[in-house]
């Protein structure tokens, strides 16, 4: 074989790879604890960059594609999904969840690198006046027909949030009660399910203490902290540490909401 076909093949499994990432997903323990735990109103409420909108984005593609692991111990859809994925914005849902899911959204080139496979990815939607933002797209199942995932935001109000039934619904950062009572309902029929990611930023707010004092069936609490990631080196912790004011360092290192001032 020669060195220049050697570079190509390299350069192919390279890109499939990156194309994949689904099928190269090594969760960590507290990620696993996360997916395999059932019940139709989850939150991993957590530190900072420990990887809980990755982790988010990971559950939404096993759904939306129906390529479910052998660990896999969860909630499984064994046919297309109809779902929704919102964040605070419409900026910051196109950031983080849109690049969680298909890739850097100002970067053509970059589809399919996020966690659902490049090959499964079908027609998208743009959303009008938000540069680079999607607002639709559609899914490959591995049962045949397509899974349809939109992007919505907390900005838009709960009338946005309204009329459509879904099965899952992912909420990236803490919602407004309004929006959350949206996504429950909009769920209830199909006895789908609603997951949240977020570090606990507003304290101790409703939402976040009927998860920690109050569960209630159906509802389940998972938390992890700088320690449950190795990746968060020392330092990489020291680092963050030393730029951050004193009480906000054990909300943002283990995702505990501060209480009082």
């Amino acid at each position: 074989m020669s060195l220049e076909r050697a570079v190509e093949i390299a350069k192919e499994l390279e890109r499939r790879k990156a194309t994949n990432t689904l099928k190269y997903y090594k969760p960590y323990d507290y990620q696993v604890n996360f997916h395999n735990t059932i019940a139709s109103q989850r939150l991993l409420m957590a530190g900072n960059r420990i990887g809980k909108s990755f982790c988010g984005a990971m559950e939404m593609a096993y759904h939306l594609t129906g390529k479910y692991p052998d660990w896999w111990k969860g909630k499984k859809f064994d046919k297309p999904i109809r779902a929704w994925v919102g964040g605070v914005s419409n900026e910051t849902t196109r950031d983080v969840c849109q690049k969680e899911l298909v890739g850097q959204p100002d970067d053509p080139s970059a589809k399919g690198t996020g966690s659902i496979p490049l090959d499964d990815i079908g027609d998208t939607t743009r959303k009008p006046g938000v540069p680079n933002a999607m607002n639709s797209l559609v899914i490959k199942h591995v049962s045949g027909g397509w899974s349809r995932l939109a992007f919505k935001a907390y900005e838009m109000g709960k009338e946005k949030w309204m009329g459509e039934a879904v099965d899952v619904v992912w909420l990236d950062e803490e919602p407004p009660t309004n929006i959350y009572t949206q996504a429950l309902t909009r769920t209830a029929d199909r006895g789908g399910i609603v997951y949240m990611t977020f570090t606990p930023e507003s304290g101790m707010t409703e939402t976040v203490a009927q998860f920690m004092n109050d569960l209630r069936p159906g509802q389940a609490l998972l938390q992890a902290g700088w320690d449950d990631a190795p990746h968060m080196t020392s330092n990489i912790r020291e680092q963050i540490l030393a730029a951050l004011p004193p009480h906000e360092r054990k909300m943002r290192e283990q995702g505990v909401p501060q209480i009082g001032s």
